[in-house]
């Protein structure tokens, strides 16, 4: 007597899961990235920066393309576009200078401060609104990061607030990746973004260009794949989901980002540095439980 064969049920995963699986690979990614930067030490921030964006087009182009979705977008969500993507690049920058200057670990906390930044502008722009307790927990993550800053070694100091304006930009192009859902695809917006900052990192990466070792050029190659799943999973993530739902998720990339340059490197951030970046981390999760709460 034959048995039957049954086949095993599939269980569908829903949006709000899809978008949490896809906010934990963008974490991943981007940890790859900031690691490939830290290891591309000699290579200039221009460069890195046109590098990590131009090897990503080609990947966008192709993705673009395959869900028939307009590579520039449409006239209604064009000015969102170009927002996202002046405010994104001026974030890379800044955070590319900063992992070469801090530890990854660090760098990447203080970058995370873009929830809060989300906030205030969704508060100014979208008139939604901000319980009090949340600026408590802004004021909370304000002071981890003078403490990781470390006000009395000058060299950590002038990085750590680059990398901290890295945040308000990133929470700027947030901002706009929200609005975005309305209008475009999620390919299209990573096109544009890819062909944005490689078209304006041209001239300032040729003014300041350096040949790469073969070393280097994997490094750079490593640094756009990186960036390109990042930007991928993170658009998807916002597009299945609202960014008060998933975007604690991405601190991950914290985690990950330590295990690998332990793993590399041998090393840990310092005393000063674990203090700011369990208060930061802290009062994220808070501010995070806070939004929820709030619907």
């Amino acid at each position: 007597m034959m048995q039957e064969q049954t086949n095993p049920i599939k269980i569908p995963l829903s949006q709000k899961n899809k978008a949490v699986l896809a906010m934990l690979i963008s974490a991943f990614s981007f940890s790859v990235m900031g690691i490939a930067v830290k290891l591309a030490v000699d290579i200039p921030v221009y460069e890195k920066v046109f590098f990590r964006n131009f090897i990503t087009l080609f990947f966008a182009y192709y993705i673009v393309r395959k869900n028939n979705a307009p590579i520039f977008g449409t006239a209604q969500g064009r000015p969102y576009l170009i927002g996202r993507s002046l405010s994104g690049v001026l974030g890379i920058v800044a955070m590319f200078y900063a992992l070469s200057k801090i530890d990854v670990a660090t760098a990447t906390t203080i970058q995370k401060l873009s929830q809060f930044w989300v906030l205030i502008f969704a508060a100014i722009f979208l008139k939604e609104k901000i319980s009090p307790k949340q600026y408590l927990y802004l004021i909370l993550a304000l002071i981890g990061v003078a403490i990781v800053s470390k006000p009395s070694a000058p060299g950590i100091l002038i990085p750590t607030l680059i990398c901290f304006s890295s945040s308000l930009f990133a929470g700027i192009a947030y901002t706009f990746l929200g609005k975005l859902k309305n209008y475009e695809h999620p390919s299209t917006v990573v096109f544009f973004f890819s062909f944005f900052s490689s078209v304006v990192m041209l001239i300032p990466m040729l003014l300041n260009f350096k040949w790469v070792t073969g070393e280097e050029f994997l490094y750079l190659l490593l640094m756009g794949l990186g960036g390109l799943g990042g930007q991928v999973f993170l658009t998807m993530a916002y597009h299945y989901a609202k960014a008060s739902d998933v975007s604690i998720y991405l601190y991950a990339n914290i985690i990950f980002s330590a295990m690998l340059a332990f793993v590399i490197w041998g090393a840990l951030p310092d005393t000063w540095s674990l203090m700011g970046i369990v208060i930061i981390i802290v009062a994220s999760y808070l501010n995070y439980k806070e939004a929820v709460t709030r619907g």
